[in-house]
């Protein structure tokens, strides 16, 4: 049930006012971390989507007890609300992208809506998996296997570490490092050795993330308009393909689904160089996934009255403004 409850917006018809709305939505999506830890604190008065939220918290506490198996001594049990809250809440950086895993669920779990029977096996990854001694088709069956994973642990209510990049999972460790010592009877040296094992263990190339990426680079995607047909490539893929041409992570990209005019995402595609009519098709399509009005949405004549130029510009701002520890794509 989509309860965030914004007015409905016109069709952003005028270019003006498109640009200076998705400024607007930028502004906004910047404080997004602080906002859902309050609402799942809970202490806050933003209303969002409630199976949004409602997700994010089953991720949050999985990545708790994740921490928990691999840091803590078996016979001192912790509470993982005290972890959620402590360590994994207190992390803006992993709020929001656990925030934005849940919306990329929602968005697989909706997928029928575009013509994709199974967010797990999209068509374009699918018909990949031919030849097993093949690069590509080793890295399609690799994919498959993660997609499959996420959207099944998702319907638990249940994330991977391996969904987190390096770097969040190292400030994670650190905070829960920092909180477990000052526990009475923590012994450092034994909370060292575990959480080194951890990071020395955590391998980023057998994550979905970099599966995605891997994928994108392997096929060369984006090539073409088709390229960008939901129904043949499944939200997880589409938005791996617009971090690789944006160079935004996907998590800031997947967040800009929660504006309902999708303003954000308007000005994305045309910096990435997108055709007006393919990138009007993929707009409406992730306006079905998100539950949006598609007369809401900027029209085919407000797109092409954004020059590429102009919106590469306002890209290039948030990308300048994004956090010195934010993951780039890899692959």
């Amino acid at each position: 049930m989509n309860t965030d409850m914004a007015p409905a917006r016109p069709a952003l018809r005028d270019v003006g006012a498109l640009l200076r709305h998705a400024e607007e939505q930028a502004r906004l999506a910047a404080a997004m971390p602080v906002l859902v830890r309050q609402r799942i604190a809970p202490d806050g008065a933003m209303v969002l989507r409630e199976d949004d939220l409602s997700l994010t918290g089953g991720f949050v506490d999985s990545i708790a007890r994740h921490l928990i198996a691999a840091l803590c001594p078996h016979d001192r049990p912790v509470d993982p609300a005290q972890i959620a809250q402590h360590v994994v809440l207190a992390d803006s950086a992993a709020t929001r992208l656990l925030f934005a895993r849940a919306i990329e669920a929602r968005l697989c779990r909706n997928a029928p809506l575009v013509g994709l029977a199974m967010a797990e096996l999209p068509p374009r990854v699918e018909d990949q998996v031919a030849d097993a001694q093949d690069e590509l088709a080793e890295t399609a069956m690799a994919l498959i296997i993660a997609q499959s994973r996420f959207v099944g642990n998702a319907q638990g209510f249940a994330i991977e570490l391996a969904e987190l990049p390096p770097e969040t999972l190292s400030a994670l460790v650190q905070r829960m490092l920092g909180w477990l010592q000052d526990q009475p009877g923590t012994d450092p040296l034994v909370l060292r050795a575990s959480a080194d094992a951890l990071l020395a263990n955590f391998d980023e190339r057998r994550g979905r993330p970099h599966r995605l990426m891997r994928f994108c680079h392997l096929f060369a995607l984006p090539r073409a308009g088709d390229d960008w047909s939901l129904a043949q490539s499944g939200p997880s893929l589409v938005f791996a393909m617009l971090a690789r041409v944006s160079h935004l992570p996907s998590e800031h990209l997947i967040d800009m689904v929660r504006d309902p005019d999708l303003a954000r995402l308007a000005v994305v595609v045309r910096g990435c160089g997108i055709a007006v009519d393919t990138a009007t098709l993929l707009l409406q399509g992730i306006a079905l996934l998100a539950s949006h009005a598609v007369d809401t949405l900027p029209t085919a004549s407000a797109l092409a009255a954004i020059a590429q130029d102009d919106a590469a510009r306002i890209v290039a701002g948030w990308r300048n403004l994004l956090p010195f520890d934010a993951p780039g794509p890899v692959w």
